[in-house]
């Protein structure tokens, strides 16, 4: 069909009319958003918010976010913030457990981390988990002597040092000089070191205690402070060290062997505000309380002694009264699930738990969590973590020191 040329024109002016509204529709949008953009609407956080919301963070996005401003960072890294920060995370119970594999024969020791198993009848009886899926790392030392506070004290030959694992860093501490040196330093590490926390001074103090002679001699430094380990006043007891230790409400707890004749058994306490010693008495009938493998315990709130389970039973003391020497003493039996194997105790736990390792060598690497108060069980297996330890052909634990601490993440800064 053909168009005359003044409809022709009308044609044009329509399709040319049509255009320009979509160019006039599509502009519409762009001049309301530049309007918005120009006049934006400023959002004001509290600072006490910012802080609260801080404290709920992971240590690993704390470290991240001391980047964010100078603000944050001065916030983060105050020694305030880093007691709340703690406070706040060991007023619950445990949620994470670190399990420390230390190789008496090299130069490292493995960390990583588990959940809290939670031991009661209605839990299953075991899990398993494996090692690959687990955080870990590796530090310098060969041997971990107690854990305080989301801190843990490592040391290898003389060599002894304070680990954050949350943060990752190691701070070395000077040597103690020794009138006599050991001869054979991989067989006689002569010192044991015990790392305790100050409730006054709201700070960190580590008491080495002398093991290779009857020494009336402790030393102790204090982390972050001045890098010289001091004489600590005497003890009114010569002893020797002879279970790990054991950390409560300001007090440092330890098994040893009072100079004498006949190596009487005592407990020493340790102030570590103080720095004072005290002597606890072993009843006569538990005169040689340290000829078996033992460790202490804080079982509600009490000093007690557990010895390591033998042929499905063991026993625990309970220091009910100090200053009237009054003991009490309980025997319990494992149930048959874990009965007929003996254990080392690697770890103690304010909920009445303990971590038990048995002494044979199972495939996968077995862990037994057993509650003293309902007597139940429940096994922990990884599967892994055997080929990392002891290789394809080594079949022996004898060669790694395991311990099993309750973890809290702690944000304590370091000293490199």
């Amino acid at each position: 069909m053909r168009l005359c040329y003044r409809q022709l024109c009308v044609f044009r002016k329509k399709k040319l009319a049509k255009k320009g509204n979509r160019r006039r529709f599509k502009r519409v949008p762009t001049r309301k958003k530049s309007i918005l953009c120009r006049n934006p609407t400023p959002t004001y956080i509290p600072l006490d918010l910012q802080i609260e919301t801080l404290l709920r963070l992971p240590v690993k996005s704390l470290l991240r976010f001391q980047c964010v401003s100078k603000l944050w960072s001065s916030i983060i890294t105050s020694k305030d913030f880093r007691n709340r920060q703690l406070n706040l995370a060991a007023s619950s119970a445990p949620s994470r457990l670190l399990i420390t594999c230390g190789d008496f024969l090299g130069k490292e020791i493995l960390l990583f981390s588990l959940p809290y198993p939670n031991v009661s009848s209605s839990s299953p009886p075991s899990c398993l988990v494996r090692y690959k899926d687990l955080s870990l790392f590796k530090v310098h030392g060969r041997k971990v002597y107690n854990a305080v506070r989301g801190l843990i004290c490592v040391g290898s030959k003389r060599k002894v040092g304070i680990c954050n694992p949350s943060t990752r860093r190691l701070h070395v501490l000077p040597q103690i000089k020794h009138k006599d040196p050991p001869i054979n330093l991989d067989v006689d590490p002569r010192c044991n070191y015990f790392l305790g926390y100050d409730l006054v001074g709201d700070q960190y103090k580590i008491l080495a205690v002398d093991n290779s002679r009857w020494s009336l001699e402790q030393k102790v430094v204090v982390l972050g402070g001045e890098r010289v380990w001091r004489k600590a006043p005497c003890a009114k007891c010569p002893h020797v060290s002879r279970t790990p230790a054991l950390y409560m409400d300001g007090t440092l707890y330890y098994g040893a062997y009072r100079r004498g004749m006949n190596n009487i058994s005592i407990i020493v306490s340790f102030d570590v505000s103080l720095e004072t010693f005290k002597c606890i008495k072993i009843p006569v009938i538990y005169e040689d309380m340290w000829d078996t493998y033992k460790t202490l315990m804080n079982y509600g709130g009490k000093v007690s002694v557990l010895e390591y389970p033998r042929e499905g039973s063991f026993r625990m003391w309970v220091v009910e009264d100090a200053e009237k020497e009054e003991w009490s003493m309980t025997t319990f039996h494992l149930p048959q699930s874990a009965a007929g194997l003996d254990y080392d105790i690697i770890g103690t736990f304010n909920t009445g738990d303990i971590c038990l390792l048995p002494k044979q060598f199972f495939d996968p690497f077995c862990l037994v969590y057993y509650n003293l108060k309902t007597n139940s069980t429940r096994n922990v297996m990884i599967e892994g973590l055997n080929q990392e330890l002891y290789g394809p052909k080594l079949k022996s634990s004898s060669r790694y020191n395991v311990n099993v601490f309750a973890h809290f993440e702690s944000f304590m800064l370091l000293e490199t």
